[in-house]
C-alpha cells in the first residue's frame, strides 16, 4: 500500500493537471484561442459554459458510481480525460476540435477530485487524513503557479500549442502514477443502503444542510471572483500589462496555505477556520472595490488565493466528517451544491456588473460571503 506521503504527492499532481491545466487553462489561454480560432465573445462564453456543464455532469456521475467502482478507476479516468482533452487542444485544427477538447478536459476534475476522499479514508491512518487531504487539494495552487506564467509567456506567439502538449504529457504521467498508488475496487467496509431505499436517502442527516449551504455560498462568491477579478485588474488604466499574470501568480502562491488546512483545523477547530477564511474571501472582493493599485491588487490576490484553497480543503474535510461511510459520494454532493451556487451567481452578478460596473458587483459579492460566517458545522455518524 502506498505511504501517505506518496499518495499525497500523486494526488496533488492529479488535482494540479485536472484543475489548473484542464479546467482553468481555457480561461488563462482565452486570448490566444480567440486570436487563433477567431472566437467571438459570444462563442467564447458559450464554450466556457459548455465546459462548466461537462464538469457538472462528471460530478453527478462520479457521485453516483464511486462507491461501487472504488477511487482508482475514476481517478485514472479523470486524469486520462485531462490527457486527451489537453492533447486535443494542442493539436486542434479548428474551433470545433478546440471545443471538444475543452469539454473533455473540463470533465477531469469532476471525475478525479472527489474519489481521493475515499482513497485517503482507506489508505491513510486517521490521524493523518486531514493533512493528506489538504495537500492533495492544494494541487490547484501549484498548477496555477505553472500555468499562469506559461500563459503569459506564450501570449504573443503560437507556442501555446507546445504548452498544451506539455500539459498533456504531465497529465499522462499523473494518470500512470495514480493508477499505481490509488486503491481499486469498492471499499469492503462500506455498508450498502437497504434494498428499495433511495440511494440519496443518506444525504438527509444532521450536518448535511450547513455543508451544502456553505458549498453553494462558496461556489457563488469564489466563481464570481475567478471570472471577473482579472478583468478588474487588466482593465485599469493605472496598471501595466504585467499586472494580470503577476496577479495570477500571487493567487497561486498564496494558495500554498491550503496545505496547512489540516493543521489549522486541528489547532482552531473547523468552525473557527471556516469563519476566518470566509471573512478573508469576502475581504478579497471588498478590496476589489477600490481603484486598482499594486497594493490593492496584491492584497486581494493573497486574500483570495489563501482563503480559496483553505476553504476548498475544508470542504473535503467537512464532508468526510458528515459522510464518513461514503466520503467521496458526500463530497460529490457538496461539489454539486458548489456548482449550482456558481451557476446561479454568475448570470445574476454578471448582469449587475453590466448595469452598475465591476466595483459595485464586487461590493455585492463581498456581502454575499457574510452568511457563511453564520454556519455551524455539525457532524453525524451513520445510523447503525
Amino acid at each position: 500500500m502506498a505511504s501517505p506521503g506518496h499518495l499525497a504527492a500523486a494526488g496533488l499532481t492529479a488535482i494540479a493537471v485536472s484543475f489548473a491545466f484542464a479546467r482553468y487553462g481555457y480561461g488563462l489561454f482565452l486570448p490566444q484561442f480567440r486570436e487563433a480560432f477567431a472566437l467571438s465573445t459570444e462563442a467564447a462564453g458559450l464554450l466556457a459554459a459548455a465546459g462548466y456543464a461537462a464538469y457538472l455532469l462528471a460530478l453527478v456521475v462520479t457521485g453516483a458510481v464511486v462507491s461501487r467502482t472504488g477511487p482508482r478507476l475514476l481517478v485514472v479516468v479523470g486524469t486520462s480525460a485531462a490527457t486527451l482533452g489537453t492533447a486535443m487542444v494542442a493539436a486542434a485544427p479548428n474551433a470545433l476540435v478546440l471545443a471538444i477538447g475543452v469539454c473533455v478536459a473540463a470533465t477531469s476534475p469532476g471525475g478525479c477530485w472527489a474519489p481521493f476522499s475515499d482513497a485517503v479514508a482507506r489508505q491513510v491512518p486517521p490521524d493523518r487524513q486531514h493533512r493528506t487531504l489538504s495537500v492533495i487539494t492544494s494541487g490547484t495552487t501549484f498548477g496555477v503557479l505553472v500555468s499562469a506564467p506559461v500563459a503569459w509567456l506564450t501570449g504573443a506567439a503560437s507556442t501555446w500549442r507546445l504548452a498544451w502538449a506539455g500539459f498533456a504529457v504531465v497529465a499522462l504521467i499523473s494518470a500512470v502514477w495514480n493508477a499505481l498508488l490509488v486503491a481499486g475496487g469498492p471499499d469492503p467496509r462500506r455498508t450498502d443502503a437497504p434494498a428499495g431505499a433511495s440511494p440519496w436517502r443518506w444525504l438527509r442527516r444532521t450536518g448535511s444542510a450547513p455543508l451544502l449551504l456553505g458549498s453553494a455560498g462558496f461556489g457563488l462568491t469564489s466563481t464570481v471572483y475567478w471570472t471577473y477579478a482579472v478583468d478588474r485588474v487588466a482593465g485599469a488604466p493605472t496598471m501595466p500589462d504585467v499586472a494580470a499574470p503577476v496577479f495570477w501568480v500571487l493567487v497561486g502562491g498564496s494558495g500554498i496555505l491550503g496545505t496547512a488546512t489540516g493543521s489549522l483545523v486541528a489547532a482552531g477547530g473547523l468552525r473557527r477556520t471556516l469563519v476566518v477564511t470566509s471573512l478573508a474571501l469576502g475581504l478579497a472582493s471588498a478590496v476589489m472595490v477600490l481603484p486598482p493599485s499594486w497594493a490593492s491588487v496584491a492584497s486581494s490576490a493573497v486574500l483570495f488565493g489563501s482563503s480559496f484553497m483553505v476553504l476548498s480543503a475544508l470542504l473535503v474535510i467537512w464532508s468526510g466528517e458528515v459522510f464518513p461511510e461514503r466520503p467521496a459520494t458526500g463530497f460529490s454532493a457538496a461539489l454539486c451544491a458548489l456548482a449550482l451556487g456558481a451557476i446561479a451567481g454568475l448570470p445574476l452578478l454578471g448582469g449587475y456588473a453590466d448595469a452598475r460596473g465591476l466595483p459595485a458587483m464586487f461590493a455585492v459579492n463581498a456581502v454575499l460571503a457574510l452568511p457563511m460566517l453564520l454556519l455551524r458545522p455539525r457532524f453525524a455518524r451513520p445510523s447503525p
